[in-house]
């Protein structure tokens, strides 16, 4: 088991560059698999998640290589139609497989996908949206999806989820008539789904809104495409709360500032400097700074999950208090616990936490128990006196690839042991 040993840090400096977002990649490689023939992928992230998301192509007969930064996915061979269990046990994303697989070959066999513990995320909705759509569905050790009489609906979510949005989007693709999904999610890694499908004669509209529409073709035609997804909204942010935290003077490259619009209206007025150019965010700030008030996550527009545990971390030293309701995952709060051994004052109460800033945290021996949550204790790291050795690295190589080197290019003092 791998840890990262940060110590604490005076300033942030210099410049990065922002991958393509791992919640872009992982529907868009499943997305391949409706397409028999060979595309690539500018920048993307060789991270935990996206290379089990591969190695479940390959299981199913396709073929993914790397040039530099550059993937290359081919599932014109694909044959099988059967998500290993080992695999599928990894990854929260491999449920993004189901609906493509059922375009294809009209059967799916699968097991209960794996990721992160923040609490429920079951795959029911999923279910019976393919339901809705003629999708029989078989129980027991697996999940056996057939569809043999496979119907456009109108769906409508009882909540916008991201997961449901981008199955249904991909199964209404090549599903005879106009599938129609209301109350959608909106986020922006939804659009990039949406525009890498539209590159092959998907028939798409309404993405980003409160409608999507899916009028299903018989096949998506072929085209030599090298796409470039979305960057990531939420490395976007870490890094931003990083700078934050301990003072910076640093640019961000390959970004769109409106994606992380919510983070920066609540830390604009911070004892910072921020301007946007282009595809770039400039951030100079002292690292200090007063609480930021009442903070509730939402879907997108609104504050993201993903950035809560981050923001918290961020908020420990502020002067003042920090309110922070969250709203998606219950179990989200895993990582207060972890911040209170550096010296955080942070209380829970049901799904609100309170955040009063304190001077100063110490350097612990502290464990990562998610992806965001362990991002947040490497914010801590870097300000807390001394030296903090976080456990468990692998959860956050799911979302970050390589994130020590990242760091160290910004002037951080931190290594993976």
């Amino acid at each position: 088991m791998s840890k990262l040993i940060v110590n604490n840090c005076q300033r942030l400096y210099g410049k990065t560059e922002i991958k393509s977002a791992k919640n872009a990649m992982l529907p868009l490689i499943a997305a391949c698999i409706l397409l028999d023939f060979e595309v690539g992928f500018y920048n993307c992230p060789k991270i935990s998640d996206v290379l089990v998301m591969l190695e479940i192509i390959e299981s199913l007969g396709g073929k993914y290589r790397f040039e530099g930064d550059v993937l290359f996915v081919d599932c014109s061979a694909l044959y099988l139609y059967e998500i290993p269990c080992e695999l599928a046990s990894k990854i929260r994303g491999s449920v993004f497989m189901l609906g493509p697989l059922i375009a294809r070959f009209r059967k799916a066999l699968a097991t209960m996908p794996g990721g992160c513990k923040i609490g429920e995320r079951p795959i029911g909705l999923h279910l019976d949206c393919f339901k809705k759509m003629g999708v029989e569905i078989g129980m027991g050790e697996h999940l056996y999806l057939r569809a043999d009489n496979l119907q456009a609906k109108t769906i409508t979510l009882p909540f916008k989820s991201v997961g449901v949005t981008e199955n249904l989007i991909m199964l209404g693709c090549l599903t005879d008539g106009e599938t129609t999904i209301l109350n959608p999610a909106r986020e922006p890694e939804i659009v990039c789904l949406c525009e890498f499908l539209k590159l092959f004669g998907a028939k798409i509209k309404g993405e980003g809104g409160n409608k999507i529409v899916i009028q299903g073709v018989k096949k998506l035609r072929k085209s030599s495409v090298i796409f470039k997804p979305v960057a990531d909204r939420i490395e976007t942010g870490t890094l931003l709360l990083a700078g934050l935290s301990v003072g910076c003077e640093m640019e961000l490259s390959g970004v769109n500032y409106v994606h992380n619009f919510n983070l920066i209206k609540k830390v604009f007025n911070n004892t910072c400097k921020m301007c946007f150019y282009s595809d770039k965010i400039y951030l100079k700030s002292s690292g200090a700074g007063k609480g930021l008030g009442y903070i509730k996550t939402a879907p997108y527009p609104y504050f993201p999950t993903d950035l809560q545990s981050p923001v918290m971390a961020y908020a420990t030293t502020l002067n003042g208090t920090t309110v922070i309701e969250e709203t998606i995952f219950k179990d989200r709060f895993s990582v207060a616990s972890e911040l209170n051994k550096m010296g955080a004052n942070v209380t829970i109460r049901g799904n609100v936490a309170t955040v009063n800033g304190v001077n100063s945290l110490t350097g612990q021996e502290v464990t990562a128990s998610d992806l965001r949550g362990g991002a947040s204790l490497i914010i801590a790291g870097l300000k807390a006196e001394g030296k903090t050795v976080i456990n468990n690295l692998e959860v956050i190589d799911r979302g970050y690839y390589k994130i020590e080197n990242k760091l160290k290019a910004l002037g951080a003092k931190v290594e993976r042991i």
